[in-house]
């Protein structure tokens, strides 16, 4: 059972990531800012609270000793990663390098879970096929450009690694729209939800079979649908009629994709489209009540 640890694991998604690897019996590191809130972590057992920056090699090699295996999850994301190029190649691609190079001093070093994005292709929206993971990457904003240059570096560093291009995430929670949608109304669009993704990168712990591979993670055939149909029945259980939303004027960076190799080495897809629906309707009726 190998020990993990989780950049950018104060963060909501490192959180649950942590939750589950915690519940198959990991061992964990978290790994984030000393300006974030901890708290999460009270109490929890064979679990240590590793406050640092991923720009300091220091604090990286403290939290790094004996460590097995690094889910590399911080990041600045959108839409903050638009504001500031600079800084978002800085903690992307620079603080992706120092890590990297951190590991590669290390006694034992360990493999490498790395959070890309499926952004890194760009806009797709002339593609007739389902985009897979050989698609050559043709990034249109700093983000995706940020993340095609770590993925360079990972490639190029020599360590066991598994590359993820995560489809854009979504929660059964009720949350306001918004404004604009990612996508136009009749852009084709996948996505995933957070159970989904969470069970992909726990599947990964360890997993031998994945290394040295680029899998895109998305929600499989179910959530191959139109931005349209995707915010038409999104609004009707939220009860905000469809005009009341608003898309973006050109094309976003979702498309459909070819899931094939990463449902069979992970199993992660078990919340069908309907499913997600189902539990966002109880989530709504929840909050409302």
């Amino acid at each position: 059972m190998p020990d993990i640890l989780i950049t950018g694991g104060a963060g909501s998604f490192g959180r649950q990531l942590a939750l589950v690897l915690r519940g198959k019996g990991h061992s964990l590191k978290i790994f984030d800012l000393p300006s974030c809130d901890y708290s999460f972590f009270k109490d929890w057992e064979n679990t240590i609270v590793c406050p640092g920056d991923i720009l300091d090699a220091a604090s990286l090699n403290r939290a790094l000793d004996g460590v097995d295996q690094v889910f590399h999850l911080a990041a600045v994301l959108p839409p903050v990663s638009e504001v500031d190029r600079e800084k978002t190649f800085k903690v992307n691609v620079e603080g992706t390098r120092i890590l990297l190079e951190v590991c590669k001093k290390l006694s034992k070093v360990p493999s490498i879970v790395f959070t890309s994005s499926v952004s890194v292709y760009g806009d797709t929206s002339r593609e007739t096929n389902l985009i897979s993971p050989v698609h050559p990457p043709n990034p249109n904003d700093w983000y995706a450009e940020s993340k095609v240059e770590a993925e360079k570096i990972l490639f190029s560093s020599g360590i066991a690694y598994v590359n993820l291009r995560i489809s854009g995430v979504v929660i059964p929670a009720f949350l306001d729209p918004p404004e604009p949608w990612a996508f136009q109304q009749d852009q084709k669009i996948e996505l995933v939800c957070l159970g989904d993704l969470t069970r992909a990168m726990a599947a990964l712990a360890g997993n031998t079979a994945a290394f040295d591979k680029t899998l895109i993670i998305s929600g499989g055939k179910s959530w191959q649908i139109t931005g349209e149909a995707y915010v038409k029945r999104w609004g009707e259980i939220m009860e905000i009629p469809l005009d009341e939303m608003t898309f973006l004027e050109r094309s976003g960076w979702l498309s459909w994709y070819d899931t094939e190799a990463s449902q069979r080495l992970l199993g992660y897809q078990q919340t069908s489209l309907d499913d997600f629906y189902n539990e966002l309707d109880v989530a709504v009726k929840a909050a409302l009540a």
